[in-house]
């Protein structure tokens, strides 16, 4: 504007004539008006008629998305079948080869888990298999570590739920050696008082900071609310005050329950089988009793063999589920302010022996078991309410509970219980489709391929052969067993185990935004019971 200061009239007239001008003829392209002559009537204007529109080409590979493939029929495939050996001491091995496998995975499998906990002392199971890492053979945890490394070595120790593991792969190559370390880890742990309080330490920090997530809290409510006293109700790593009230004296005693008699190992990979038999029983053939006790190689490294005692015979406790009708409906675990709503919906479900399990499987890969079924569909790419949701069964020893999980957005958490409900119904009211039983049955066959692809997923698979005490050709005929399960099998197992009138509701997230939204979404359900983060009551419901 500042350069046109100065210009005369004249100018600045002869200036906007031509900007005009400019405009004009470039609108001109679009509609071109031609002013009437004078004394004559203006000429009706033509509409513009826009042109139709153009389809644009599909993308590349479009087109396959308008139609679902065919499932093709299950295909048999070459399941491995362990060769099974017992060693002098009545320790059992099973041994797959595969040749020219890279991995070699070597594992000693002890049917103590968490759920031989003793009572007031949830997670000593879990701490003791720390301790087998703290140390051993008279070597520190550190030395120990670098000798693992050493061999390009994975070694790796945990308690799950019935069970205690000690594993270790490597190159099949360095097989003499890596037997060695688990014979280290497994039979002659340090178990010193300074490594105890440290494992001890960290296990409560770690157990205090996790009670401020409500996935935590929601997982510690819902199994308390099944199971109760009962083992299967405590957190498999314990609680701050259980892990606390535990000693190294108790570790102790909780190792020396391992008996050969009660152990399996297994050994995976490419390395000679009678190599594997050879160096198997070298180590283990000796242990007569308990880890830490006398036996071969203990008193090599400083390592100072234990006075020999009797070993405690394994409890048999019994693990079971409440009765329905002390089973709470509802319970909620309030954190103010969350986004997100933690949901557990489900009851104690079958142990590992029933016969429904296959068809339970099958049932829950289409209800929950996948990105594609039915829960994950609804609630995540249906409704939006959530990143994510799915179910499990989680078969054990015991009745291991059945559960529809969720975090779901705090705003919508109503509607989205309602249709975890209607979803959960759906399953045990109606057959599944014969699309919907392919795909289960194509998951389910194409899950155990993968896991049997590589040495240790095998070595796991196993080890649940041993702890379930299933047949040697369990995965063999898994396919035919597989082929055969009707809709109504389906159907008929979910009636037995799932019954909707008895179902518990756990929440975890902000019980003042929540709760209202129950009754507008349908759902009716008792005032809430309150637990805490780690399960415990806090008040009743009704």
């Amino acid at each position: 504007m500042s350069a046109l200061v100065g210009l005369s009239r004249t100018k600045m007239t002869r200036i906007c004539a031509l900007v005009l001008a400019s405009i004009a003829a470039a609108c001109a392209h679009q509609t071109e008006v031609v002013a009437p002559a004078p004394g004559t009537a203006p000429a009706a204007l033509t509409p513009i008629v826009p042109a139709a529109p153009v389809e644009a080409p599909p993308l590349a590979g479009e087109e396959i998305l308008k139609e679902q493939p065919a499932l093709a029929a299950l295909a048999d495939f070459a399941a491995p079948v362990p060769v099974l050996h017992t060693l002098p001491n009545g320790l059992r091995v099973y041994l797959v080869n595969k040749p020219g496998g890279a991995i070699e995975t070597v594992a000693l499998v002890v049917k103590r888990g968490a759920t031989s906990d003793p009572p007031g002392h949830a997670g000593l199971a879990s701490l003791s298999a720390a301790m087998l890492e703290a140390g051993s053979g008279g070597r520190t945890q550190a030395e120990m570590a670098a000798a693992a490394d050493a061999l390009g070595a994975s070694l790796r120790t945990n308690a799950a739920t019935d069970a205690t593991f000690v594993s270790i792969s490597a190159m099949p190559e360095h097989l003499a050696k890596m037997v060695v370390l688990l014979g280290d880890v497994s039979l002659r742990p340090n178990l010193l008082e300074a490594e105890f309080k440290k494992a001890q330490s960290q296990r409560v920090a770690e157990l205090q900071a996790e009670l401020a997530e409500p996935r935590v809290a929601a997982g510690h409510a819902f199994v308390a609310a099944l199971y109760g006293d009962s083992p299967l109700g405590h957190p498999a790593l314990g609680t701050p005050a259980s892990v606390q009230a535990s000693s190294l004296e108790d570790v102790k005693a909780f190792l020396k329950s391992f008996t050969p008699a009660e152990s399996a190992l297994i050994a995976v990979g490419g390395a000679d089988p009678d190599a594997v038999l050879v160096a198997l029983s070298r180590e283990f053939s000796s242990w007569k009793a308990a880890p830490g006790m006398a036996g071969k190689g203990a008193e090599k490294k400083g390592a100072k063999p234990t006075v020999m005692m009797k070993t405690p015979a394994r409890p048999e406790i019994a693990l079971a589920g409440l009765p329905a009708s002390e089973r709470p409906k509802f319970v909620f675990v309030d954190f103010k302010g969350r986004p997100q709503t933690v949901v557990r919906v489900g009851l104690p479900a079958v142990p590992r022996s029933s016969p429904d399990v296959l068809s339970l499987r099958l049932l829950n890969s289409v209800l929950g078991g996948s990105f594609t079924s039915r829960l994950n569909q609804n609630l995540r790419e249906k409704n939006g309410y959530t990143y994510g949701a799915g179910s499990n069964f989680a078969f054990g020893r015991g009745p291991g509970p059945f559960a529809a999980l969720s975090s779901i957005k705090t705003a919508v958490t109503g509607k989205a219980l309602a249709e975890i409900l209607k979803e959960i119904n759906l399953a045990v009211t109606e057959p599944l489709s014969d699309g919907d039983l392919a795909k289960g049955k194509a998951l389910l066959a194409y899950q155990l391929v993968e896991t049997l692809q590589h040495a240790d997923g095998t070595a796991a698979a196993l080890a649940e052969m041993f702890i379930d005490d299933l047949p040697l050709d369990e995965f063999a005929t898994f396919v035919p067993r597989l082929r055969a399960i009707t809709t109504a099998d389906v159907l008929s197992a979910a009636q037995r185990t799932i019954k909707p009138g008895e179902l518990t509701v756990v929440m975890a997230g902000d019980e003042t935004v929540v709760l209202p939204q129950l009754a507008a979404a349908g759902v009716t359900l008792p005032i809430p019971e309150q637990r805490d983060a780690l399960g415990g009551k806090i008040s009743a419901g009704k």
